[in-house]
């Protein structure tokens, strides 16, 4: 009998299939979470890791069939001397598939728990810091500008735009491969990370890094697929269709989930956000100020003199008749209640009107005569 039995420890049979063990290993991790167990924190910790130790071991179709084969001398051949400590744990992402992220976070990430870094949750702890390993990476968001005329935002307007999406690779089904197979990257072995070992003053320094060959997936593609590189992606330039209300204004802003750049990572991850800045152009008859907007009409002399009426055009079309009171002055407003801008609310601005009374140009020296005898002056 080995001087440790893994399938006792996880508690299944010599026969058992991968996914029994897996399961067993999440039954038992969970059991023996410091913040779960009931009993003495530092016997968790210690469970744990045995537990951890007889799962990297049977879970490895090789390390498994040599431990069936040599039984207790695999420890030293596979961990060495000084036995099974965290850095030797090389399905790390087999744990965060086992639990979900969700759970991932209630069991890992908590900074309470005894024992454990609130900086990196379990694994900088129990396994070490790996700085540089790859890990799935949101894309960059992206911003972009877009033009809509004045008359667009008073009324509303849909409006198509394109945009580089990434879509899965139809060549390769996005395995990345030209066959549609992987297998496990003969770099790592499937571990996504590559470990070195040195020994300075006696001392053994193990130090983790990203596998350079597989970039932290732990698969490599058989035969690299030409169109997407291996990556399993392709960009295509994607329409969609933005719907944007009445009244937006300069600087509105618009979030499209999931459509900015994609992840860089070879391991995936979500693409950022587009975020689309709506850009109201200047007009050539109204200026807009909030939700009011503003427009000069000209007078004649002889109107803001003796009186009468204009036709302006609204915003929306509409052909409105404005009053020109009698003995009207040059830059006197007319305020035109509800014919401005909508309002995201309900309701509307305003439209001012400002009159511009047109002084008589190249007069006749009997047209200043009869202003002279009208009006008086020199």
């Amino acid at each position: 009998m080995p001087k440790k039995d893994y399938y006792e420890i996880l508690g299944v049979s010599k026969d058992a299939k991968e996914a029994e063990i897996k399961k067993a290993y999440r039954r038992l991790a969970k059991q023996y979470h410091p913040d779960i167990y009931k009993g003495d924190k530092k016997e968790a910790e210690e469970k744990f890791k045995e537990i951890s130790e007889a799962y990297e071991v049977l879970i490895d179709k090789d390390k498994r069939a040599k431990y069936d084969q040599i039984g207790e001398r695999v420890v030293d051949e596979t961990f060495g001397p000084g036995g099974f400590d965290w850095t030797h744990f090389t399905h790390y992402r087999d744990v965060e598939d086992i639990f979900g992220s969700a759970i991932f976070e209630t069991f890992f990430g908590s900074a309470a728990s005894p024992g454990f870094s609130s900086r990196g949750g379990i694994f900088d702890t129990l396994f070490g810091a790996r700085e540089g390993i790859e890990k799935p990476v949101r894309g960059a968001d992206v911003r972009l500008q877009l033009d809509i005329t004045l008359e667009e935002s008073a009324r509303g307007v849909e409006k198509k735009i394109e945009v580089p999406m990434a879509r899965v690779c139809k060549a390769c089904g996005g395995t990345g491969s030209r066959s549609g197979k992987s297998e496990a990257c003969p770099s790592c072995k499937g571990a996504g990370q590559v470990r070195t070992v040195q020994t300075r003053g006696g001392a053994r320094i193990m130090q983790t890094a990203v596998c350079p060959q597989c970039h932290g997936t732990g698969r490599a593609a058989v035969d690299l697929c030409s169109v997407c590189g291996g990556r399993g992606r392709v960009l295509k330039r994607t329409k969609i269709a933005l719907k944007i209300k009445k009244g937006v204004p300069t600087g509105y802003e618009i979030k499209i989930p999931k459509a900015g750049r994609p992840s860089e990572s070879m391991i995936g991850g979500e693409p950022g956000d587009l975020h689309v800045v709506i850009n109201v152009l200047p007009h050539r008859i109204f200026e807009r100020r909030k939700d009011d907007l503003f427009m000069t009409v000209s007078v004649s002399f002889v109107q803001a003199a003796l009186g009468g009426e204009e036709t302006v055009t609204t915003i929306e079309g509409k052909q409105v008749k404005v009053t020109i009171p009698a003995e009207t002055q040059t830059h006197t407003k007319f305020r035109l209640q509800g014919l401005g801008m909508p309002r995201f609310g309900g309701g509307k601005g305003n439209l001012f009107i400002e009159a511009i009374v047109q002084t008589p140009r190249n007069l006749t020296e009997k047209q200043k005569e009869l202003l002279r005898e009208a009006f008086g002056g020199v």
